[in-house]
């Protein structure tokens, strides 16, 4: 968490601290804490520097990887929203989508709020993206709907699913 807070004041900080992070989970051999490390990571790199090809998305990779191995339902929407995300901001859009229909299945099964939400948005750009407008009007009215109903904030779960 410290690491993610880290993004908004001292990115390279952040960096540092999830990279330190997860040479300890390494050590410990915690695998679950090590997918919500490279999932942050892969954040850090592809928000703040250049390495975002050859470090962020093999962490968002990876931390994909972990979750599904670990059957951790609960937290693999994460990595793959972040992914979906790298994709759609790297102009990749086919693969991006996949990424979002496949993390809005698994955030379906949980039913939290904190990673429908970002589905539902990210799932809405890419439609606005792609010109299907029809289709993000309606991932924008689900994601609205999802805040309405649990009394939340949409500005700060944008940011949510990245705070374990």
């Amino acid at each position: 968490n410290l690491g993610v807070l880290y993004t908004t004041i001292d990115p390279a900080k952040a960096i540092e601290v999830c990279r330190r992070g997860l040479e300890v989970a390494r050590h410990i051999g915690d695998l679950g804490f090590q997918a919500r490390l490279l999932a942050n990571l892969a954040v850090a790199c592809c928000t703040f520097t250049d390495r975002c090809p050859t470090e962020g998305v093999p962490a968002a990779e990876k931390a994909i990887e972990i979750d599904r191995a670990l059957d951790q339902r609960e937290h693999l929407p994460v990595p793959l929203i972040v992914l979906g995300q790298i994709h759609q901001c790297n102009g990749r859009p086919e693969l991006a989508v996949g990424l979002f229909h496949e993390a809005l299945d698994v955030a379906r099964e949980t039913g939290e709020p904190q990673l429908l939400f970002p589905c539902y948005d990210g799932l809405a750009t890419l439609s606005l993206d792609l010109d299907n407008l029809a289709e993000a009007e309606r991932y924008f009215s689900l994601a609205q709907g999802i805040c309405a109903q649990h009394g939340l904030d949409p500005e700060a779960l944008v940011v949510l699913p990245f705070l374990d």
